[in-house]
């Protein structure tokens, strides 16, 4: 039978690990009110989300920049840190996204691997409900995309076409000039200078943050 100590003494065990992973101090004072142990669960879940976000797109970005079939990590554990893990029909959706790009050749332009790191981010990061629905799977991924920056113009052809294949990949579907257009507009599509700014300074401050706790 659940109690509250039994679930406070999970609780701190799951924290006790998280602060391992960020080097972070623990309370190990176990919570005594259901309010508190659902504070505190709150603050784990935010933390879990994050660790496993940031750990999704430095796979992404390894597999993106990596030769065709010699991507330095498994599609199964790209797949693993998905929503869509659990969901048979979208876990294969996921699969077949990363493995496009893993049996594709390495993208040199950073530009380029950017947008399409994003692309392939919206998918992996998509409630299975969403991977499922190819409509919803393809807004996901063209509004992934057009809060990036946009591209040089003499570029942007080419990151139109990475993105497609992208849409294709995760809708099973061949792109239709539509389709096309829709994408091209997304890529094209200038970003919100503001958002960009604090993009920018609030990247700077997680690296100062991370630094501060002894994150690598």
């Amino acid at each position: 039978m659940r109690s509250l100590e039994s679930l406070a003494s999970r609780l701190v065990m799951v924290e006790t690990k998280l602060a391992t992973l960020t080097g972070t101090a623990v309370d190990t004072i176990h919570p005594l009110t259901v309010e508190e142990l659902d504070a505190r669960l709150s603050v784990v879940e935010v933390q879990v989300d994050r660790l496993i976000a940031e750990k999704a797109e430095k796979q992404i970005a390894a597999i993106v920049a990596a030769p065709a079939d010699k991507a330095p990590v498994l599609v199964a554990d790209v797949v693993a840190l998905s929503p869509s893990a659990c969901d048979a029909v979208a876990a294969e959706i996921v699969a077949s996204v990363v493995s496009v790009q893993t049996e594709a050749q390495a993208i040199e332009n950073q530009e380029v691997a950017a947008v399409v790191s994003a692309a392939i981010e919206a998918v992996i990061k998509a409630d299975p409900a969403v991977v499922t629905d190819s409509e919803a799977v393809k807004l996901a991924i063209t509004e992934a995309v057009a809060q990036m920056p946009a591209p040089s113009p003499e570029i942007e052809a080419e990151v139109t076409a990475a993105v497609a294949e992208v849409v294709a990949a995760a809708t099973g579907q061949e792109v239709t000039p539509e389709v096309q257009q829709e994408i091209k507009e997304a890529v094209a599509a200038p970003s919100d200078p503001v958002l960009d700014s604090i993009d920018s300074r609030l990247t700077v401050a997680e690296a100062k943050v991370d630094n501060l706790l002894g994150k690598s």
